[in-house]
């Protein structure tokens, strides 16, 4: 963005991206400046040759440990001194974005908030040890803004195969003089085929490892009607990641998995029992894609030595992750419905 700057206006501090006024906040002075940028602007045809153009201005980032201000710096311009408060104690966090992403969803979710939202989430979960409950330990929670591939396309798709249904019948039979009754079972064979067109908009791919595909599918919806044009403005006290898995593989991963849902669909679709040499040929069509940043609240945290994450979506506060387990609590139940069980055994025998 041209003449872009972190420093405030009136006062010279590091500004900080506001989730709740969707602003750039001076912690030092409180002033606002708003951010002027357009809604994102639609996908770019995928081409073998299709890729993210590098950014020549990359930089490095650094924090300093006494303000906390987090800085784009060229790496021959390090003096070694925050150019915030003056303190010498900054250290390097990461590259910084060499390729700058097309869109981005700005996070709504402050980290209070988000902290709120891990509480509320921890008090759904089974089995959990009370002291976690109680104290839902944080070491550290960071916003930080996760690459994503982000993807339009249709297929059209051709099928055929030979659908198994199992069916029960009663049979009778004469056993010494008796009428007696058993079950049996037995197949029936339906031969199908056909045809169906499928559209998948706004297709999510994880673009870096650090947050898994499971993961991303698990923290729902990001809100992409919200997406901006990105800005280095969106980023102001919060991290970013770069893509690890690039634009073309990216999408040779969504082509698999869109088979593996369209083959889900066509088995709904014929509620067979079972299948027999099912064979779907797909083609893929219209592929758009962009570039993107979502949200995302990441916290790691130790409990009894052991390590556990949990994520937070910036846009609506949706949470996933692991949890401990209380091995007391899950002995407590199986304990219990043991005793239950028990009880209406000795009963049974009571009145028998």
């Amino acid at each position: 963005m041209e003449n872009f700057s972190s420093k405030c206006s009136s006062c010279g501090y590091s500004y900080v991206f506001s989730p709740e006024k969707q602003a750039l906040v001076c912690p030092q002075c409180g002033s606002v400046c708003a951010i002027n940028v357009p809604s994102a602007m639609a996908k770019k045809e995928l081409t073998p040759e299709s890729n993210v153009k590098r950014n020549s201005d990359a930089s490095a980032v650094y924090e300093c440990e006494n303000c906390g201000a987090k800085t784009n710096v060229d790496e021959s311009s390090v003096s070694g001194v925050c150019p915030y408060c003056g303190s010498t104690n900054l250290h390097s966090l990461a590259d910084a974005i060499k390729f700058e992403p097309d869109a981005i969803v700005p996070f709504q979710i402050s980290k209070s908030k988000a902290r709120e939202k891990y509480k509320e989430w921890l008090k759904t979960r089974k089995f959990v040890p009370n002291k976690l409950k109680s104290v839902a330990k944080i070491n550290k929670m960071e916003g930080c803004y996760f690459p994503c591939w982000n993807y339009d396309f249709n297929v059209q798709s051709a099928y055929h195969g030979v659908g198994v249904n199992t069916h029960t019948k009663t049979v009778y039979r004469n056993v010494n003089g008796q009428r007696v009754s058993h079950s049996e079972t037995y197949e029936t064979h339906h031969p199908f085929s056909g045809s169906r067109f499928d559209v998948f908009d706004n297709y999510l791919m994880s673009a870096n490892s650090q947050i898994s595909q499971n993961e991303l599918n698990a923290l729902g919806n990001f809100g992409l009607q919200t997406l901006k044009v990105y800005s280095p403005e969106f980023l102001l006290g919060f991290l970013s990641s770069g893509f690890s898995v690039d634009l073309q593989e990216g999408f040779k991963t969504a082509k698999e998995d869109a088979k593996l849902e369209i083959v889900s669909r066509i088995k709904r679709e014929h509620s067979y029992d079972d299948y027999e040499k099912f064979s779907v040929r797909s083609v893929f069509n219209s592929v758009m894609w962009r570039y993107i940043y979502l949200p995302v609240w990441i916290c790691n945290f130790n409990y009894q030595k052991k390590q556990y994450r949990f994520l937070v979506n910036g846009y609506s506060g949706y949470v996933t992750g692991k949890v401990p387990r209380s091995g007391w609590k899950i002995f407590g139940l199986v304990f219990g419905i043991l005793l239950a069980i028990g009880a209406v055994v000795l009963l049974a025998l009571k009145f028998s």
